[in-house]
């Protein structure tokens, strides 16, 4: 890891962004125990923001704190990823329907420009972008059901999501991405609920799929797993 400079404004955000690169790189290497004192000294910053920032990734099960020993990197599993895309169906489903219906004219122009900044990232070919507006797309969506309980869990939920590094980007460009949440604005702006549910259903399921092929990467077919989740029916 290089040096950080200590004049831009959230030094911990950016400690957290290094040690993120550095755990999914493999230069910070899971199962192996490291001391705060070490990071911040590669880093070239103090003990605090890295303390703070190793907080943040324990909260997600990315790294566990043992006393008097440091913090050990643990290792992403295929059950971490069926708990987190379980969650997201079971929260995101039900949003989806309930927002197709009752979705503002307000809430309506925030998707559509959500959706418009994803197409224009694809069509630039950046990724960082695009992942910008497609959490924003997904928070309109969950937000527009009116149950703000949901709505932070589903942060959460994709906050252990960016602390993870869970992207099919490795198996699929951001033209396949964008085309399965096209299908998801289609049936939302159409006030289609059954479709709308439906969309976030096959996007979600298809997502875990790929990811569980790119974590287990054993050459087989994504037809061989079958993920553990619900298929939720058309809500009434």
């Amino acid at each position: 890891m290089k040096p950080l400079s200590v004049d831009q404004a959230s030094l911990t955000e950016r400690v957290f962004e290094q040690i993120r690169t550095a755990i999914l790189s493999g230069e910070l290497v899971p199962g192996s125990l490291y001391s705060v004192v070490e990071i911040a000294n590669q880093l070239g910053v103090s003990r605090t923001p890295v303390r703070e920032a190793l907080l943040q990734f324990a909260a997600n099960g990315m790294v566990r704190f043992e006393r008097s020993r440091g913090v050990r990197i643990l290792e992403l599993s295929v059950k971490d990823i069926e708990e987190i895309y379980s969650l997201r169906l079971l929260l995101e489903a039900p949003s989806a329907y309930r927002a197709a219906t009752r979705m503002s004219d307000r809430e309506r122009a925030a998707l559509t420009r959500a959706f418009d900044g994803m197409r224009k990232a694809c069509d630039t070919g950046d990724e960082r972008l695009f992942q910008k507006h497609d959490l924003v797309f997904h928070e309109t969506i969950v937000r527009a059901a009116g149950n703000e309980r949901v709505v932070q869990v589903v942060a959460n939920t994709r906050s252990q999501m960016h602390a993870l590094g869970l992207s099919t980007t490795r198996t699929r460009t951001l033209a396949d991405i964008l085309a399965v949440h096209e299908n998801i604005y289609d049936n939302v702006m159409a006030r289609n609920a059954p479709g709308a549910s439906e969309a976030v259903q096959h996007h979600l399921v298809g997502t875990l799929t790929m990811l569980v092929r790119q974590s287990t990467d054993n050459g087989g077919t994504l037809e061989e797993y079958r993920p553990p989740v619900p298929v939720l029916k058309p809500f009434e």
